[in-house]
Protein backbone atom coordinates (compact mmCIF):
# COMPACT_ATOMS: atom_id res chain seq x y z
CA UNK A 1 0.00 0.00 0.00
CA UNK A 2 1.26 3.43 -0.96
CA UNK A 3 1.69 5.73 1.97
CA UNK A 4 0.33 9.57 2.10
CA UNK A 5 4.10 10.77 2.20
CA UNK A 6 5.13 8.47 -0.64
CA UNK A 7 2.22 10.20 -2.78
CA UNK A 8 3.70 13.41 -1.55
CA UNK A 9 7.25 13.21 -1.77
CA UNK A 10 7.86 13.68 -5.72
CA UNK A 11 5.30 16.45 -5.77
CA UNK A 12 7.61 18.35 -3.20
CA UNK A 13 10.95 17.33 -5.11
CA UNK A 14 9.60 18.93 -8.15
CA UNK A 15 8.26 22.23 -6.58
CA UNK A 16 11.59 22.58 -5.29
CA UNK A 17 13.63 22.06 -8.73
CA UNK A 18 11.22 24.26 -10.00
CA UNK A 19 12.14 26.90 -7.74
CA UNK A 20 15.91 26.27 -7.90
CA UNK A 21 15.18 26.67 -12.24
CA UNK A 22 13.24 29.96 -11.01
CA UNK A 23 16.08 31.52 -9.15
CA UNK A 24 18.79 30.14 -11.52
CA UNK A 25 16.86 31.84 -14.62
CA UNK A 26 16.57 35.37 -12.74
CA UNK A 27 20.28 35.15 -11.63
CA UNK A 28 23.45 32.65 -10.84
CA UNK A 29 23.82 32.18 -7.58
CA UNK A 30 27.08 31.47 -5.95
CA UNK A 31 28.21 28.07 -6.08
CA UNK A 32 28.01 27.59 -1.88
CA UNK A 33 23.90 28.75 -2.27
CA UNK A 34 23.39 26.15 -4.61
CA UNK A 35 25.30 23.39 -2.54
CA UNK A 36 23.14 24.38 0.68
CA UNK A 37 20.17 23.95 -1.66
CA UNK A 38 20.92 20.33 -2.30
CA UNK A 39 21.61 19.52 0.87
CA UNK A 40 18.13 20.52 1.89
CA UNK A 41 16.73 18.66 -0.75
CA UNK A 42 18.69 15.90 0.36
CA UNK A 43 17.69 15.92 3.78
CA UNK A 44 14.03 16.54 2.54
CA UNK A 45 13.95 13.03 0.96
CA UNK A 46 15.83 11.37 3.89
CA UNK A 47 12.69 12.15 5.91
CA UNK A 48 10.31 11.78 3.47
CA UNK A 49 11.95 7.83 2.91
CA UNK A 50 11.65 7.33 6.85
CA UNK A 51 7.97 8.52 7.37
CA UNK A 52 7.07 6.62 4.14
CA UNK A 53 8.58 3.16 5.69
CA UNK A 54 6.52 4.18 9.14
CA UNK A 55 3.85 4.38 7.41
CA UNK A 56 4.39 0.84 5.47
CA UNK A 57 5.52 -0.85 8.65
CA UNK A 58 1.78 0.39 10.27
CA UNK A 59 -0.07 -0.67 7.46
CA UNK A 60 1.41 -4.05 7.75
CA UNK A 61 0.96 -4.12 11.61
CA UNK A 62 -2.95 -3.34 10.97
CA UNK A 63 -2.89 -6.28 8.24
CA UNK A 64 -1.60 -8.68 10.28
CA UNK A 65 -3.38 -7.52 13.71
CA UNK A 66 -6.04 -10.68 14.96
CA UNK A 67 -9.57 -9.05 13.99
CA UNK A 68 -12.26 -8.95 17.05
CA UNK A 69 -14.91 -11.66 16.78
CA UNK A 70 -18.04 -10.36 14.80
CA UNK A 71 -21.27 -10.47 17.33
CA UNK A 72 -24.10 -12.06 14.98
CA UNK A 73 -28.31 -11.59 16.16
CA UNK A 74 -30.65 -12.22 13.76
CA UNK A 75 -33.69 -14.55 12.34
CA UNK A 76 -31.27 -17.29 12.28
CA UNK A 77 -30.27 -17.38 15.84
CA UNK A 78 -27.40 -15.26 18.37
CA UNK A 79 -23.81 -15.99 18.03
CA UNK A 80 -20.44 -15.05 17.15
CA UNK A 81 -17.75 -15.47 14.14
CA UNK A 82 -14.05 -15.25 14.00
CA UNK A 83 -12.98 -12.61 11.44
CA UNK A 84 -11.67 -15.59 9.21
CA UNK A 85 -14.73 -17.34 9.73
CA UNK A 86 -13.38 -20.70 10.87
CA UNK A 87 -14.76 -20.50 14.30
CA UNK A 88 -18.54 -19.73 15.11
CA UNK A 89 -20.71 -20.66 17.59
CA UNK A 90 -24.78 -19.96 17.67
CA UNK A 91 -27.31 -20.18 19.89
CA UNK A 92 -31.09 -21.20 18.60
CA UNK A 93 -33.99 -22.17 19.73
CA UNK A 94 -37.23 -23.89 18.80
CA UNK A 95 -40.59 -24.35 20.41
CA UNK A 96 -43.63 -25.82 20.00
CA UNK A 97 -47.67 -25.31 21.51
CA UNK A 98 -49.96 -28.00 20.43
CA UNK A 99 -53.27 -28.37 20.85
CA UNK A 100 -55.54 -30.72 19.93
CA UNK A 101 -59.39 -31.84 19.92
CA UNK A 102 -61.39 -34.71 18.43
CA UNK A 103 -64.66 -34.17 16.77
CA UNK A 104 -65.41 -37.84 16.76
CA UNK A 105 -67.40 -39.69 19.03
CA UNK A 106 -64.59 -42.26 19.85
CA UNK A 107 -62.76 -42.23 23.45
CA UNK A 108 -63.27 -39.59 25.99
CA UNK A 109 -60.89 -37.19 27.37
CA UNK A 110 -58.46 -36.84 24.08
CA UNK A 111 -58.32 -33.43 24.18
CA UNK A 112 -55.84 -30.81 25.48
CA UNK A 113 -52.91 -28.88 24.89
CA UNK A 114 -49.31 -29.78 25.27
CA UNK A 115 -45.90 -28.59 24.59
CA UNK A 116 -44.94 -30.84 21.84
CA UNK A 117 -41.42 -29.28 21.84
CA UNK A 118 -38.71 -27.61 23.41
CA UNK A 119 -35.74 -27.10 22.67
CA UNK A 120 -32.28 -25.09 22.76
CA UNK A 121 -29.57 -25.86 19.95
CA UNK A 122 -25.85 -24.95 20.31
CA UNK A 123 -24.07 -25.63 17.30
CA UNK A 124 -20.69 -24.01 15.99
CA UNK A 125 -17.70 -24.66 13.64
CA UNK A 126 -14.35 -25.26 15.33
CA UNK A 127 -11.21 -24.64 12.71
CA UNK A 128 -13.09 -24.16 9.87
CA UNK A 129 -13.70 -27.93 9.45
CA UNK A 130 -15.41 -29.27 12.45
CA UNK A 131 -18.34 -28.88 13.22
CA UNK A 132 -20.98 -29.57 16.10
CA UNK A 133 -24.81 -29.88 17.51
CA UNK A 134 -25.58 -29.90 21.21
CA UNK A 135 -29.63 -30.28 21.21
CA UNK A 136 -31.58 -30.63 24.35
CA UNK A 137 -35.03 -31.89 24.45
CA UNK A 138 -36.67 -30.39 27.19
CA UNK A 139 -40.40 -30.23 26.54
CA UNK A 140 -41.23 -34.31 24.09
CA UNK A 141 -44.79 -33.71 24.61
CA UNK A 142 -46.44 -37.08 23.29
CA UNK A 143 -50.13 -38.37 23.99
CA UNK A 144 -49.92 -38.60 27.18
CA UNK A 145 -46.55 -36.68 28.52
CA UNK A 146 -43.97 -34.71 28.54
CA UNK A 147 -39.96 -35.82 28.68
CA UNK A 148 -36.51 -34.19 28.94
CA UNK A 149 -33.76 -35.84 26.94
CA UNK A 150 -30.68 -35.12 24.84
CA UNK A 151 -32.40 -34.55 21.17
CA UNK A 152 -29.02 -34.81 19.22
CA UNK A 153 -25.48 -34.55 20.30
CA UNK A 154 -22.81 -34.75 17.43
CA UNK A 155 -19.88 -33.97 15.79
CA UNK A 156 -19.11 -33.77 11.62
CA UNK A 157 -16.02 -33.56 10.15
CA UNK A 158 -16.24 -31.80 6.77
CA UNK A 159 -13.36 -32.76 4.52
CA UNK A 160 -14.50 -31.93 1.15
CA UNK A 161 -18.22 -32.09 -0.57
CA UNK A 162 -17.44 -36.00 -1.51
CA UNK A 163 -16.41 -37.07 1.74
CA UNK A 164 -17.77 -36.59 5.60
CA UNK A 165 -18.17 -37.77 8.55
CA UNK A 166 -20.45 -37.59 11.68
CA UNK A 167 -20.29 -38.77 15.18
CA UNK A 168 -22.70 -39.59 17.30
CA UNK A 169 -26.65 -38.77 17.99
CA UNK A 170 -28.29 -37.74 14.80
CA UNK A 171 -31.49 -37.75 12.79
CA UNK A 172 -31.55 -41.72 10.90
CA UNK A 173 -31.03 -42.10 7.41
CA UNK A 174 -33.63 -44.30 6.54
CA UNK A 175 -36.63 -41.98 6.57
CA UNK A 176 -36.98 -38.95 4.52
CA UNK A 177 -38.34 -37.11 7.56
CA UNK A 178 -37.50 -38.46 10.52
CA UNK A 179 -39.37 -37.51 13.42
CA UNK A 180 -40.64 -34.12 11.78
CA UNK A 181 -43.24 -33.00 8.78
CA UNK A 182 -42.63 -30.83 6.01
CA UNK A 183 -46.07 -30.20 5.36
CA UNK A 184 -48.12 -31.12 8.48
CA UNK A 185 -48.17 -30.43 12.09
CA UNK A 186 -47.50 -34.31 13.37
CA UNK A 187 -45.68 -36.74 11.03
CA UNK A 188 -47.32 -39.61 8.76
CA UNK A 189 -47.93 -43.18 9.68
CA UNK A 190 -44.28 -43.83 7.85
CA UNK A 191 -42.67 -42.58 10.86
CA UNK A 192 -43.86 -45.21 12.76
CA UNK A 193 -42.11 -48.03 10.80
CA UNK A 194 -38.90 -46.18 10.89
CA UNK A 195 -36.35 -45.06 13.30
CA UNK A 196 -36.34 -41.57 14.16
CA UNK A 197 -32.48 -40.73 16.07
CA UNK A 198 -29.83 -43.18 16.12
CA UNK A 199 -26.47 -43.22 17.76
CA UNK A 200 -23.06 -44.12 15.45
CA UNK A 201 -20.58 -43.33 13.22
CA UNK A 202 -21.75 -42.30 9.74
CA UNK A 203 -20.01 -41.23 6.14
CA UNK A 204 -22.00 -38.17 3.67
CA UNK A 205 -21.65 -36.41 0.93
CA UNK A 206 -22.30 -35.44 -2.64
CA UNK A 207 -21.20 -37.13 -5.62
CA UNK A 208 -22.26 -35.40 -9.12
CA UNK A 209 -26.23 -36.04 -8.51
CA UNK A 210 -25.67 -38.63 -5.68
CA UNK A 211 -26.07 -37.66 -2.31
CA UNK A 212 -25.13 -40.34 0.52
CA UNK A 213 -25.63 -41.42 3.63
CA UNK A 214 -23.65 -44.56 4.96
CA UNK A 215 -22.84 -45.91 8.64
CA UNK A 216 -23.10 -47.93 11.38
CA UNK A 217 -25.23 -47.11 13.69
CA UNK A 218 -26.80 -48.82 17.25
CA UNK A 219 -29.97 -49.68 15.71
CA UNK A 220 -33.37 -48.09 17.41
CA UNK A 221 -36.22 -49.37 17.57
CA UNK A 222 -38.88 -47.93 15.07
CA UNK A 223 -39.67 -43.88 15.71
CA UNK A 224 -37.59 -43.65 18.66
CA UNK A 225 -34.49 -41.22 19.76
CA UNK A 226 -33.70 -42.19 23.14
CA UNK A 227 -31.04 -44.54 24.69
CA UNK A 228 -30.78 -46.00 28.20
CA UNK A 229 -32.55 -48.40 30.71
CA UNK A 230 -35.90 -49.83 29.96
CA UNK A 231 -38.10 -47.08 30.41
CA UNK A 232 -36.39 -45.54 27.10
CA UNK A 233 -34.88 -48.20 25.09
CA UNK A 234 -33.36 -51.24 24.53
CA UNK A 235 -29.58 -52.29 24.56
CA UNK A 236 -28.74 -56.18 22.64
CA UNK A 237 -25.22 -55.38 21.68
CA UNK A 238 -25.56 -55.87 17.75
CA UNK A 239 -24.85 -53.08 15.38
CA UNK A 240 -26.93 -51.95 12.58
CA UNK A 241 -26.13 -50.98 8.70
CA UNK A 242 -28.72 -47.63 8.11
CA UNK A 243 -27.94 -45.46 4.95
CA UNK A 244 -30.26 -43.41 1.88
CA UNK A 245 -28.86 -42.63 -1.17
CA UNK A 246 -30.81 -39.31 -2.95
CA UNK A 247 -30.70 -38.55 -6.96
CA UNK A 248 -31.62 -35.36 -8.36
CA UNK A 249 -31.02 -36.32 -11.82
CA UNK A 250 -32.69 -33.56 -14.05
CA UNK A 251 -30.17 -31.04 -12.13
CA UNK A 252 -28.10 -29.83 -14.94
CA UNK A 253 -31.52 -28.74 -17.08
CA UNK A 254 -33.29 -25.48 -16.53
CA UNK A 255 -36.48 -24.87 -14.90
CA UNK A 256 -38.46 -26.83 -12.09
CA UNK A 257 -37.66 -30.13 -13.06
CA UNK A 258 -34.35 -29.50 -12.09
CA UNK A 259 -35.48 -30.07 -8.37
CA UNK A 260 -36.66 -33.20 -8.57
CA UNK A 261 -35.02 -35.06 -6.18
CA UNK A 262 -35.56 -39.40 -5.83
CA UNK A 263 -34.06 -41.04 -3.13
CA UNK A 264 -33.95 -44.39 -1.37
CA UNK A 265 -33.12 -45.53 2.79
CA UNK A 266 -32.34 -48.63 4.17
CA UNK A 267 -31.78 -50.46 7.34
CA UNK A 268 -30.62 -54.11 8.27
CA UNK A 269 -29.43 -55.58 11.56
CA UNK A 270 -30.07 -57.94 14.70
CA UNK A 271 -32.57 -56.47 17.11
CA UNK A 272 -33.10 -58.21 20.64
CA UNK A 273 -35.18 -57.39 23.05
CA UNK A 274 -36.87 -59.45 26.52
CA UNK A 275 -40.27 -59.79 27.33
CA UNK A 276 -42.11 -56.17 28.78
CA UNK A 277 -44.05 -56.52 32.16
CA UNK A 278 -44.38 -52.96 31.54
CA UNK A 279 -46.11 -52.57 27.83
CA UNK A 280 -44.53 -48.91 27.22
CA UNK A 281 -44.04 -47.45 23.73
CA UNK A 282 -40.40 -47.27 24.12
CA UNK A 283 -38.86 -50.00 26.36
CA UNK A 284 -36.45 -53.15 26.36
CA UNK A 285 -38.59 -55.69 24.21
CA UNK A 286 -37.28 -53.65 21.20
CA UNK A 287 -40.77 -53.39 19.56
CA UNK A 288 -42.68 -49.38 19.13
CA UNK A 289 -46.16 -49.01 19.77
CA UNK A 290 -48.05 -47.51 16.64
CA UNK A 291 -50.00 -44.14 16.86
CA UNK A 292 -52.34 -42.52 14.45
CA UNK A 293 -51.46 -39.17 12.86
CA UNK A 294 -52.76 -37.49 15.72
CA UNK A 295 -50.71 -39.29 18.37
CA UNK A 296 -52.95 -41.33 19.94
CA UNK A 297 -52.16 -44.91 20.65
CA UNK A 298 -53.84 -47.74 17.78
CA UNK A 299 -51.74 -51.09 18.25
CA UNK A 300 -49.97 -52.72 21.01
CA UNK A 301 -47.08 -55.48 20.44
CA UNK A 302 -48.26 -56.44 24.55
CA UNK A 303 -46.23 -57.79 26.90
CA UNK A 304 -45.07 -61.08 25.94
CA UNK A 305 -43.86 -60.72 22.29
CA UNK A 306 -39.99 -59.07 21.25
CA UNK A 307 -37.46 -58.11 19.11
CA UNK A 308 -35.61 -61.63 18.39
CA UNK A 309 -33.31 -61.27 15.66
CA UNK A 310 -32.88 -59.64 12.05
CA UNK A 311 -34.65 -56.40 11.03
CA UNK A 312 -34.95 -55.01 7.56
CA UNK A 313 -35.91 -51.47 6.66
CA UNK A 314 -36.87 -49.88 3.10
CA UNK A 315 -37.82 -46.64 2.01
CA UNK A 316 -38.48 -44.99 -1.41
CA UNK A 317 -39.23 -41.60 -1.95
CA UNK A 318 -39.89 -38.71 -3.89
CA UNK A 319 -39.87 -35.15 -2.99
CA UNK A 320 -39.98 -31.84 -5.19
CA UNK A 321 -39.35 -28.12 -4.03
CA UNK A 322 -39.24 -26.73 -7.18
CA UNK A 323 -38.73 -22.74 -6.11
CA UNK A 324 -42.47 -21.94 -6.32
CA UNK A 325 -45.32 -21.74 -4.46
CA UNK A 326 -45.99 -25.61 -5.12
CA UNK A 327 -44.10 -28.51 -3.44
CA UNK A 328 -44.30 -32.29 -3.03
CA UNK A 329 -43.44 -35.06 -1.02
CA UNK A 330 -44.16 -38.81 -1.36
CA UNK A 331 -42.26 -41.72 0.92
CA UNK A 332 -42.77 -45.73 1.27
CA UNK A 333 -41.92 -48.02 3.89
CA UNK A 334 -41.65 -51.74 4.59
CA UNK A 335 -40.10 -53.54 7.65
CA UNK A 336 -39.50 -57.11 7.97
CA UNK A 337 -38.57 -57.51 11.68
CA UNK A 338 -38.39 -61.32 13.28
CA UNK A 339 -40.14 -61.36 16.43
CA UNK A 340 -40.47 -64.05 19.40
CA UNK A 341 -44.01 -65.11 20.06
CA UNK A 342 -43.79 -67.69 22.63
CA UNK A 343 -40.67 -66.95 24.27
CA UNK A 344 -37.08 -67.46 22.84
CA UNK A 345 -37.92 -70.58 21.24
CA UNK A 346 -40.42 -69.62 18.64
CA UNK A 347 -39.27 -66.81 16.23
CA UNK A 348 -41.70 -65.62 13.17
CA UNK A 349 -40.67 -63.02 10.60
CA UNK A 350 -43.67 -60.20 10.01
CA UNK A 351 -44.00 -57.62 7.78
CA UNK A 352 -45.70 -54.42 8.25
CA UNK A 353 -46.07 -51.27 5.04
CA UNK A 354 -46.63 -47.32 5.66
CA UNK A 355 -47.00 -45.19 2.56
CA UNK A 356 -47.90 -40.84 2.26
CA UNK A 357 -48.09 -38.07 -0.13
CA UNK A 358 -48.20 -34.39 0.93
CA UNK A 359 -48.74 -31.18 -1.25
CA UNK A 360 -48.39 -27.79 -0.34
CA UNK A 361 -49.51 -24.38 -2.19
CA UNK A 362 -48.72 -21.11 -1.28
CA UNK A 363 -51.66 -18.49 -1.74
CA UNK A 364 -49.54 -15.34 -1.27
CA UNK A 365 -47.08 -16.49 -3.93
CA UNK A 366 -44.25 -17.29 -1.77
CA UNK A 367 -41.86 -20.10 -2.47
CA UNK A 368 -42.36 -23.23 -0.87
CA UNK A 369 -39.18 -24.32 0.39
CA UNK A 370 -38.68 -27.56 2.05
CA UNK A 371 -37.34 -24.99 5.38
CA UNK A 372 -40.75 -23.42 5.57
CA UNK A 373 -41.89 -20.03 3.99
CA UNK A 374 -40.95 -16.66 4.24
CA UNK A 375 -43.00 -14.00 3.83
CA UNK A 376 -42.36 -11.18 1.33
CA UNK A 377 -44.14 -8.78 3.62
CA UNK A 378 -44.17 -9.69 7.60
CA UNK A 379 -47.47 -9.42 9.66
CA UNK A 380 -47.98 -5.90 10.14
CA UNK A 381 -51.20 -5.09 10.38
CA UNK A 382 -50.33 -1.28 10.97
CA UNK A 383 -49.23 -1.36 7.19
CA UNK A 384 -51.75 -3.84 6.19
CA UNK A 385 -49.34 -6.53 5.57
CA UNK A 386 -50.48 -10.18 6.92
CA UNK A 387 -47.57 -12.61 6.30
CA UNK A 388 -48.21 -15.90 4.00
CA UNK A 389 -50.70 -18.55 3.70
CA UNK A 390 -49.97 -21.94 2.93
CA UNK A 391 -52.55 -24.09 1.68
CA UNK A 392 -51.58 -28.29 2.73
CA UNK A 393 -52.89 -31.73 1.89
CA UNK A 394 -52.04 -35.19 2.86
CA UNK A 395 -53.33 -38.90 2.09
CA UNK A 396 -51.19 -41.91 4.65
CA UNK A 397 -51.72 -45.21 5.08
CA UNK A 398 -50.71 -48.29 7.13
CA UNK A 399 -50.59 -52.24 6.54
CA UNK A 400 -50.16 -54.54 9.32
CA UNK A 401 -49.17 -57.90 8.84
CA UNK A 402 -52.48 -59.74 8.81
CA UNK A 403 -50.22 -62.70 10.81
CA UNK A 404 -49.99 -60.76 13.76
CA UNK A 405 -54.10 -61.24 14.72
CA UNK A 406 -53.74 -64.86 13.98
CA UNK A 407 -53.01 -67.49 17.18
CA UNK A 408 -49.40 -69.25 17.68
CA UNK A 409 -50.73 -72.24 16.19
CA UNK A 410 -51.90 -71.00 13.35
CA UNK A 411 -48.70 -69.13 12.68
CA UNK A 412 -49.10 -66.14 13.64
CA UNK A 413 -48.26 -63.74 17.07
CA UNK A 414 -51.37 -64.22 18.77
CA UNK A 415 -52.47 -60.72 19.03
CA UNK A 416 -56.18 -59.50 19.87
CA UNK A 417 -57.88 -57.77 16.91
CA UNK A 418 -60.48 -56.66 19.59
CA UNK A 419 -58.12 -54.09 21.45
CA UNK A 420 -55.77 -52.81 18.12
CA UNK A 421 -56.41 -51.53 14.35
CA UNK A 422 -55.20 -53.92 11.81
CA UNK A 423 -54.79 -51.04 9.28
CA UNK A 424 -55.46 -47.04 8.50
CA UNK A 425 -56.11 -44.60 5.96
CA UNK A 426 -56.20 -41.17 6.79
CA UNK A 427 -56.47 -37.59 4.51
CA UNK A 428 -56.33 -34.39 5.67
CA UNK A 429 -55.84 -30.35 4.90
CA UNK A 430 -54.54 -27.61 6.43
CA UNK A 431 -53.42 -24.31 6.35
CA UNK A 432 -50.26 -22.97 8.03
CA UNK A 433 -49.99 -19.10 8.19
CA UNK A 434 -46.33 -17.43 8.56
CA UNK A 435 -46.26 -14.08 9.97
CA UNK A 436 -42.72 -14.22 9.48
CA UNK A 437 -39.06 -16.19 9.14
CA UNK A 438 -39.70 -17.23 12.66
CA UNK A 439 -43.47 -17.34 14.11
CA UNK A 440 -45.78 -19.68 12.08
CA UNK A 441 -49.53 -20.80 13.26
CA UNK A 442 -50.52 -23.93 11.58
CA UNK A 443 -53.92 -25.78 11.70
CA UNK A 444 -54.76 -29.20 10.33
CA UNK A 445 -57.83 -31.03 10.35
CA UNK A 446 -57.64 -35.14 9.76
CA UNK A 447 -60.06 -38.05 9.24
CA UNK A 448 -58.58 -41.34 9.56
CA UNK A 449 -60.33 -44.69 9.08
CA UNK A 450 -59.36 -47.96 10.63
CA UNK A 451 -59.55 -51.22 9.05
CA UNK A 452 -60.79 -53.16 12.28
CA UNK A 453 -63.90 -51.10 13.47
CA UNK A 454 -63.66 -50.81 17.29
CA UNK A 455 -66.49 -49.66 19.80
CA UNK A 456 -65.66 -46.57 22.00
CA UNK A 457 -64.54 -48.60 24.87
CA UNK A 458 -61.87 -49.88 23.01
CA UNK A 459 -57.92 -48.81 23.10
CA UNK A 460 -58.53 -44.90 23.04
CA UNK A 461 -57.78 -43.65 19.28
CA UNK A 462 -58.97 -47.44 17.88
CA UNK A 463 -62.49 -46.27 16.90
CA UNK A 464 -64.00 -47.01 13.76
CA UNK A 465 -62.95 -43.37 12.46
CA UNK A 466 -60.58 -40.67 13.85
CA UNK A 467 -61.54 -37.18 12.95
CA UNK A 468 -58.76 -34.68 14.67
CA UNK A 469 -58.62 -30.93 14.52
CA UNK A 470 -54.40 -29.97 15.48
CA UNK A 471 -53.11 -26.67 15.98
CA UNK A 472 -50.01 -25.28 17.07
CA UNK A 473 -47.87 -22.33 17.34
CA UNK A 474 -44.03 -22.37 16.37
CA UNK A 475 -41.02 -20.36 17.25
CA UNK A 476 -37.66 -21.20 15.65
CA UNK A 477 -34.81 -19.10 15.55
Amino acid sequence: MKSTASTFRPGLAASVLLSIAGAASAQTPASDEISQLREQIRQLDQKLRVLERKQELKDEAAASAPKAPTPVAGAGGFGITSADKKFDLKLRALAQFDGRFFLDDGAPNRNGFLLRRVRTIFSGTVGGIYDFNITPELGGGTNNSTSVGLWDAFIAARFNPSFNLRFGKFPSAVGLEPGANRHFIESPFVNTLLPNRDLGVEAFGKVGIVDYRLGVVKGTANNTANFGGASSDYADGDFTVAGRLSITPFQNLDGAISKVSVGIGASRGNERGTADTADTNLSNNGLSNISSNSQQAIFSYGSTLFANGTHTRISPSIEWYPGTPFSFAAEYAIEKQDIAVNGAGLTREFENSAWRASAAWVLTGEESAKAGVTPKNAFDPAKGTWGAFELVGRVSGLDLDSKLFRSVADGGAGLNRANNATGAFAYGAGLNWYFNRNFRLLFNVEHTKFDNAKTPTAQVGAQDDELAFLTRAHLSF
